[in-house]
């Protein structure tokens, strides 16, 4: 209630409050429609119209009063007007009766009806939109625009009648209706969708949606907007499946590019690897020409000094037995000086002799080491005791020193470590014109594979000159064969350092050279022996006691002149009778006709050979003759394959050649001790060549033959390192091949199998099992059944052991 002018202070406060306070106007009226008041905001709006009727009061005011709001236009504007009164104002009889509020309208008016006109705009949008616009609830379509009764072919009202579940593709209606579930459920849903319907014709329609969360009527509702995509979808099958093809024929084309890509590789690989193996063996070629030509003409020197080497000593025998001879030439001549140059010469060309079959055994590798106890103190003592002569003649010193560290007795060759160290002596004496040689012996560093063997000993010795020595582009030729220090002036075959290297070879060590030109140089090599007892050493020198034989029937086969008459002077005068044959024929023949007690049988005959006549015999094959009769070979052959050989025949025993007297009085009484005290023919024993080193003992290397190998190679270590693996990786087929072939006696297969281990094994240098298999191989060809299981585990355990050392080396088998 609004007071009036004369109402009370508060009242008046109210109205002032009231006025000045509404955002529309405010004004009052007197009982007949004037304005006894107007807030600033009515003058704004009409003017000062107090005192004046009300503008907007219709005619019949106040008989009609405004009950309710009532929009009325002034102008340009629109107010909506509300009257309050006449009861409720009167407080001061009928002065202020009626209360007048009003709002301008005029901008919300033009609102609503703007809205208004764009909710007929989206309807008509909706409506005639290319899409389809559906809202869902609960599963029911409530509203769907014209599109979607197009697109299906049923009415509004056919849509809106059912569940949509039932418009949708049996395959899609499942994961349709879960994300409306969802959505409505206010659970995560994708908003996006693609899926079919079907039509009323019974077409299907892909749709692709998108839909989100609305109220409708107060409810959860889905509101969607439907794309009809079956033709973008059919476009998109067909550009799918075409490029499917193409993909096809791309991948296709593809591939036969990749093929022909690595087709073209590997055409492109080989070429390089045969250009690569076409320059490899064009270097090669170059080099072995080279080597070739060095070859030659190291030989060519080597035949030079050679012949020197030969007609000197035989110069000294042919001018001294020519004196002798001579009744005039006998005048002032020592005969026993005479004599003992002949046997010196004779001596000089034994040793050339046997270096010359040394090298040949050593390239054939047959070449074979003893395994007896020695003292290596004895074996320097008697280097120095040889060349001491000689050294203070020349005006040199030649001293020796071993070290306290080396044992008092191993086990191995001592001959051939003397014939080492003597040629390194006498090399260091051939090329010292002043100073002295000096010679040493020390306990050498164990290697990894000499300190996995237990019970062997390295031993290193050095011959150590103050000599010309080596210049330093012929120190890595000065092992080779035939091959001397140029301009050294020191005369000699050119044998005794690469007989030197192929022995330290066997023994399992490696020969070195270190020298400086105008100061001297010093050779060293390493050896592995074997650890043997004082005792062992002891009993083995003992000597054994064999009485002279007495005088015997002895029938010698042989068919040289000059042999027989030499053995005739031998054993004639110490009351032997003595028959000869020239043949192994004459020889059956006379054992058949007479009696004899001992056979002495050249190997080398015509007619029939020494070997066939002592297998006859041995077979009763002559009649009237024991068969056990004692049979001792003579043989320029004194390798161990030789002896076996001999042996294998049934031989009784056999000495090599040249024969001394000495030697052919031993043989014979030991021949006679062992019928006297056996009763028949004593079992072989080692002659001249001693039994070759068994493996285990440490004094041959597996791969003995390695420096040769490398050699022959080119130096080439890396094709060496291939060929191993290539033998590592074969060996274990040729073994299973040998084993199947003796299984099922055959022999040429046994052959075959042994010559290919024979040959592999050289091939690395393995020499033991070359040598082994060498030996198998023979006994195949002759078809010595018997010695097959032992030739063969001797190979096995060979192979075994050249395997371990190619395993300790890193080799693993070729692929």
């Amino acid at each position: 209630m609004i007071p009036s002018p004369d109402a009370p202070a508060g009242a008046a406060a109210c109205y002032a409050c009231l006025a000045d306070g509404f955002p529309g106007f405010c004004l009052l009226l007197a009982g007949d429609g004037t304005v006894v008041a107007a807030s600033p905001r009515t003058r704004e709006c009409f003017g000062d119209i107090t005192g004046r009727r009300f503008p907007l009061l219709p005619a019949t005011f106040p008989a009609t009063p405004l009950a309710a709001p009532v929009d009325m236009a002034h102008g340009a504007r629109l107010y909506r007007v509300l009257t309050v009164g006449p009861d409720g104002l009167a407080q001061a009889g009928d002065a202020w009766r009626t209360l007048v509020l009003g709002l301008d309208v005029t901008d919300l008016e033009m609102a609503r009806r703007q809205a208004a006109r764009r909710q007929g705009q989206l309807a008509a949008i909706v409506e005639n939109a290319m899409e389809g616009v559906v809202v869902a609830v609960a599963g029911r379509l409530v509203y769907v625009n014209s599109f979607m009764e197009r697109l299906t072919g049923h009415d509004a009202a056919t849509l809106c009648s059912r569940p949509f579940s039932g418009f949708l593709h049996e395959e899609d209606r499942a994961g349709v209706v879960a994300n409306h579930r969802k959505r409505l459920a206010g659970e995560p849903a994708p908003a996006g969708q693609t899926f079919r319907i079907r039509a009323r014709n019974g077409q299907v329609r892909w749709v692709r949606t998108v839909s989100r969360l609305m109220a409708w009527d107060d409810v959860p509702a889905s509101v969607s907007l439907l794309a009809d995509i079956t033709d973008q979808r059919q476009v998109q099958v067909t550009l799918d499946t075409l490029i499917r093809d193409q993909e096809a024929r791309i991948e296709s084309r593809t591939a036969s590019l990749r093929q022909a890509n690595a087709t073209l590789e590997a055409a492109n690989a080989t070429l390089t690897r045969e250009i690569e193996a076409h320059e490899h063996t064009a270097r090669k070629l170059a080099a072995a020409r080279r080597k070739a030509l060095e070859a030659t003409k190291a030989k060519s020197v080597f035949l030079a000094n050679m012949s020197h080497e030969i007609r000197t000593p035989l110069n000294v025998i042919l001018g001294m037995a020519d004196l002798l001879s001579r009744p005039d030439g006998q005048e002032g001549l020592d005969r026993g000086r005479a004599l003992a140059m002949i046997r010196e010469a004779g001596t000089s060309l034994r040793g050339l002799l046997g270096d010359l079959l040394d090298l040949s055994r050593g390239e054939a590798g047959r070449l074979a080491l003893e395994n007896v106890a020695f003292r290596p103190a004895e074996v320097l003592e008697t280097v120095l005791s040889r060349f001491g002569p000689q050294a203070a003649e020349q005006g040199l010193a030649l001293a020796g020193a071993i070290a306290p560290d080396v044992p008092m007795v191993l086990t191995g060759d001592p001959g051939r470590l003397t014939q080492v160290v003597g040629n390194l002596v006498a090399n260091a004496l051939k090329f010292t014109p002043s100073g002295r040689v000096d010679v040493t012996m020390a306990r050498a560093a164990p290697r990894r594979a000499t300190a996995a063997t237990p019970g062997v000993v390295g031993l290193r010795v050095g011959v150590r000159d103050t000599g010309i020595g080596i210049p330093p582009e012929q120190r890595r030729h000065i092992f080779e064969n035939f091959r001397q220090v140029d301009g050294a002036g020191g005369g000699g075959a050119g044998l005794g350092l690469a007989i030197c290297r192929r022995l330290v070879g066997l023994m399992g060590g490696r020969i070195r050279v270190s020298s400086q030109p105008g100061e001297g140089s010093e050779f060293s090599f390493t050896a592995r022996f074997g650890l043997a007892r004082e005792a062992t050493l002891e009993a083995a020198a003992q000597p054994v006691e064999i009485p002279p034989a007495p005088p015997l029937d002895i029938l010698l086969a042989e068919d040289s002149n000059l042999s027989a008459e030499m053995v005739a002077a031998y054993l004639v005068p110490r009351g032997h009778r003595l028959t000869r044959a020239a043949n192994g024929r004459e020889a059956l023949t006379a054992l058949a006709m007479g009696h004899f007690e001992v056979v002495l049988m050249d190997i080398r005959m015509p007619v029939l050979d020494g070997l066939a006549a002592t297998k006859a015999i041995r077979r009763g094959d002559v009649p009237g003759c024991d068969p056990a009769i004692p049979i001792l070979a003579l043989t320029a052959h004194g390798a161990r394959r030789d002896r076996d050989r001999i042996l294998a025949a049934g031989a009784t025993d056999y000495l090599a050649k040249p024969v001394s007297l000495d030697a052919l009085l031993a043989a014979l009484a030991r021949l006679v001790q062992g019928e006297k005290g056996a009763g028949g023919h004593p079992p072989p024993t080692t002659g001249a060549a001693g039994p070759e080193t068994p493996a285990g003992q440490g004094a041959e290397a597996f791969d003995a033959g390695r420096a040769e190998a490398l050699e022959n190679l080119g130096g080439d270590t890396d094709l060496y390192d291939r060929l191993a693996a290539v033998f590592v990786r074969d060996t274990p087929g040729d073994r299973r091949r040998l084993r199947r072939a003796m299984d099922d006696a055959d022999g040429p297969g046994l052959v075959l199998a042994a010559h290919t281990l024979k040959g592999n094994a050289g091939v690395i240098g393995a020499s033991r099992a070359a040598r082994l298999a060498r030996d198998l191989e023979m006994a195949a060809r002759d078809g010595r059944a018997a010695d097959f299981p032992a030739l063969a585990a001797a190979l096995g355990e060979e192979l075994d052991r050249v395997l371990a050392g190619l395993a300790d080396r890193g080799i693993a088998p070729a692929d």
